[in-house]
């Protein structure tokens, strides 16, 4: 144990350490014979010091093994918020304990949960350790497509098999708590938005604030489901499932809730290309690809609605999160102060980043004229 940052950590009960193992192992006699613990990951916008990865080796009667887990480590917030809000800091905490996701329909899984503890500082989550079918490997169309069709296919099912959840816990109306940051009149004084957001962009973008309130109109009447709502590319991993063929795993479950279907996709394909892991300049490809998967998913779950109605779902929730938001996130992430940040999150920082970022929210502000056309189209007030 090497690292300095590791005086973060909790003491580590080694009986509580002993019972994760053994129900990884599904082995109520599996002993631990060597431990050690590492930073999992610093790159989470949220919370970048909570996740560590803790491995070793163990015997239990029938072999000796390697084991691993991923604990999350939760800080208690200065100000509660509501449990709906997006920001909720225990709704990761309360998923675990609850028995919500084992009674969902598949085809995806989320990790393996062992133990979600509060403390007096936050709160523990013990879970499985997902590993990717390949470590390092830079995902392609076929991947994004399968990870389209897949969600499609949960979703749908959601939608059509088994009751809405209900938990005061969900996220709800994520625009509520999303948006609040931004302001137009103080964003667009931001050196780069001057420089780089021409008259035309700015046009549309004020076209979105002035009509905001009839997109989240709209995004409460669309046919609703429960969705992850970070299922970008970090958060996504494709292994051998037990009956050897692929299966999307989703980690990071702390902004699940209700929506509209079709808003699930805003993470695969604009917040991965937002965290430069889809190129910012092809994010209007990657939609294109994706979205006949994510129809098609939906389809084969049993989901016999109007398509447009989907679409709208998915372009309206872009232009609220990021047509409204990218002039603030702009501001704040590329301006000098936030330079190391920056660079520590994307390799990038200032105008750099700006440039990558820049025709994102082009992209945003021309899935806002489809939302407004499919309004339309669809008799929505």
């Amino acid at each position: 144990m090497t690292d300095d940052k590791l005086i973060q950590l909790p003491t580590i009960d080694p009986i509580i350490l002993t019972d994760v193992v053994r129900q990884d192992q599904r082995s109520p006699r599996f002993e631990i014979t060597t431990w050690s613990v590492r930073r999992l990951s610093d790159k989470g916008m949220t919370n970048p010091d909570g996740l560590w990865f803790l491995s070793g080796e163990g015997r239990d009667e029938e072999s000796s093994r390697s084991w691993s887990l991923a604990l999350k480590i939760f800080q208690r917030p200065e100000q509660e918020t509501l449990p709906s809000d997006l920001w909720y800091w225990k709704r990761e905490l309360l998923l675990a304990q609850s028995s919500l996701l084992d009674h969902l329909p598949g085809p995806i899984k989320a990790p393996r949960f062992y133990r979600a503890e509060e403390t007096a500082t936050g709160a523990l989550l013990w879970q499985e350790y997902v590993e990717p079918r390949s470590l390092g490997t830079t995902w392609g169309l076929a991947e994004y497509t399968f990870a389209a069709y897949q969600l499609g296919c949960w979703n749908g099912a959601c939608a059509t098999s088994t009751p809405l959840p209900t938990e005061s816990w969900l996220t709800r109306q994520h625009y509520l708590s999303w948006y609040t940051e931004a302001n137009p009149e103080q964003d667009f004084q931001f050196a780069l938005n001057q420089q780089y957001i021409t008259g035309t962009l700015r046009a549309s973008y004020d076209r979105l604030w002035a009509e905001r309130a009839r997109f989240y109109r709209t995004l409460e009447l669309l046919p609703q489901t429960f969705s992850h709502f970070d299922s970008q590319r970090r958060n996504l991993f494709i292994r051998q499932g037990s009956n050897t063929q692929d299966e999307l795993v989703l980690i990071d479950w702390a902004f699940c809730g209700l929506g509209p279907l079709g808003a699930e996709l805003y993470g695969l394909v604009s917040m991965s290309a937002t965290l430069l892991d889809w190129p910012p300049n092809e994010v209007a490809h990657l939609d294109t690809a994706v979205f006949v998967h994510y129809l098609r998913g939906l389809h084969e779950a049993g989901w016999r609605g109007d398509a447009d109605n989907v679409r709208l779902g998915y372009v309206a929730w872009v232009a609220t999160w990021f047509g409204v938001v990218l002039p603030n996130a702009f501001a704040l992430w590329c301006a000098p102060e936030f330079r190391q940040r920056a660079v520590h999150a994307f390799g990038l920082a200032e105008e750099d980043l700006y440039l990558q970022w820049l025709p994102i929210l082009s992209y945003a502000l021309n899935c806002a004229d489809e939302a407004q056309l499919l309004m339309e189209k669809l008799h929505l007030p």
